[in-house]
């Protein structure tokens, strides 16, 4: 656990109080991906500073939702080497039929693998966060995000639901407190949890952040298009095939491309910051990325 406890001190120098949260409207696209509000939860319930959450304890936070919000999150598995426990990529909705959800969500989030980095059976791999020599050691993976169960790979993962327990409590002037409480002790997969990155989207942030991939996939194809005309110019068959190419891109511009806040399953890593965290609990790239400044949230705090 020497890693964890490095990292935690590290954490503890940075900032302080339970919940660090930043509103961003999103209107900044260098910041990254638009979202309403969004913030690190670090110090477990009853806890003095940042640390892992042990079976048995939780971490809490509150955010603000309005009809249409979706709640996205991320903590890692500690005993893991790059699983992290997340909703699937479009977020859990925060409100039905105009009320807002209120109870048991656990069965909205799962385990995912990030793909970045070999997987050794939980709790027992020479290169998972507590036993490794140094961060990003392992042999790397296909780096292909995806559920852990769809792995194949001989080994055996949890659900969701054998580590933690999410809950949403609505309060007033549209409020809710998410609580995560690792539950782990109750399986066979005992492991803390670490700090909770996580972020309230809106239906319009969700289209817009579909437009802004979409326009970088549309450019990227027509660099590949202008390369592959230029080869193909003398080519006797470039009619025919260009033709075949037309049909193709109009078949893409018809489908609409789905992406999630943190990872899209079945995709690559998007590179903000998810695999410091899915690999070594570390929060801080995910948040520098989506502009939450977490300095300035610790001379909020104090």
């Amino acid at each position: 656990m020497r890693k964890l406890i490095y990292l935690f001190a590290l954490l503890l120098l940075m900032c302080s109080g339970s919940v660090f949260a930043d509103s961003h409207d999103g209107d900044d696209m260098s910041m990254g991906m638009p979202y309403t509000e969004g913030g690190v939860a670090a110090v477990p319930v009853g806890g003095d500073g940042p640390a892992p959450a042990h079976p048995g304890g939780a971490y809490e936070f509150i955010i603000h939702a309005n009809e249409g919000d979706s709640l996205t999150f991320a903590s890692m598995l500690a005993q893991s080497n790059d699983g992290f426990l997340a909703p699937n990529e479009y977020g859990i909705a925060l409100y039905d039929m105009g009320e807002p959800v209120s109870g048991d969500v656990t069965d909205q989030v799962y385990y995912w693998d990030l793909g970045s980095e070999r997987n050794e059976p939980i709790g027992e791999g020479m290169y998972q966060a507590p036993r490794q020599a140094a961060p990003n050691s392992g042999p790397a993976g296909d780096g292909m995000v995806r559920l852990a169960s769809d792995l194949n790979d001989n080994l055996s993962y949890p659900t969701a639901d054998e580590i933690v327990s999410v809950t949403l409590t609505p309060g007033d002037m549209g409020t809710i407190t998410v609580r995560i409480e690792n539950v782990s002790d109750m399986s066979m997969y005992p492991s803390p949890i670490t700090p909770v990155f996580w972020v309230v989207q809106s239906s319009d942030d969700m289209m817009m952040m579909d437009e802004m991939m979409m326009m970088d996939d549309d450019m990227s194809d027509d660099m590949a298009d202008d390369d592959m005309s230029d080869d193909m110019a003398d080519d006797d068959m470039s009619d025919d095939m260009d033709d075949d190419m037309g049909d193709d891109m109009m078949d893409d511009d018809m489908m609409m491309m789905k992406h999630g806040f943190l990872f899209t399953s079945g995709a690559p890593d998007y590179g903000y910051g998810l695999e410091s965290l899915a690999e070594d609990g570390d929060p801080s790239a995910l948040a520098a990325h989506h502009g939450i400044d977490m300095d300035d949230m610790m001379m909020d705090d104090m």
